[in-house]
């Protein structure tokens, strides 16, 4: 199994803030809204063995075993080393990949509350 790649809407309602304080209580994480996902088994990797690690080192950094986040500043690295290897080698399922993560980084930054959340295995 790879990785599931979230877009997250981090904005918390009334009843949402109170279900995120129960959890945190509990030591549980926190309560958030998945807008749309990206399932991927082994492209990303993939991609960033075709394109160079060194042309996506903000992607390369994503370990597939563990979570991370890409917040605003992030999503804006990785969108502009993405633009910057548009013309690198790689296979179509890899450019469709890397499209429909672009779409997603793209989502990210458009929404003051969205994250990319990166869930490993």
């Amino acid at each position: 199994m790879g990785l599931s790649i979230q877009l997250v809407d981090t904005t918390l309602t009334a009843d949402t803030n109170h279900q995120a304080r129960q959890k945190r209580r509990s030591g549980r994480s926190a309560v958030s809204d998945i807008v749309a996902f990206l399932l991927e088994d082994g492209e990303l990797a993939a991609a960033i063995t075709a394109v160079g690690r060194d042309a996506l080192p903000t992607l390369a950094r994503v370990d597939p075993h563990r979570d991370s986040e890409f917040d605003h500043y992030f999503c804006a690295l990785a969108l502009a080393e993405l633009d910057r290897t548009a013309g690198h080698p790689a296979s179509a399922a890899q450019r469709d990949f890397l499209d429909e993560l672009r779409a997603l980084l793209q989502r990210a930054l458009a929404e003051p509350a969205y994250i990319v959340r990166f869930i490993g295995d």
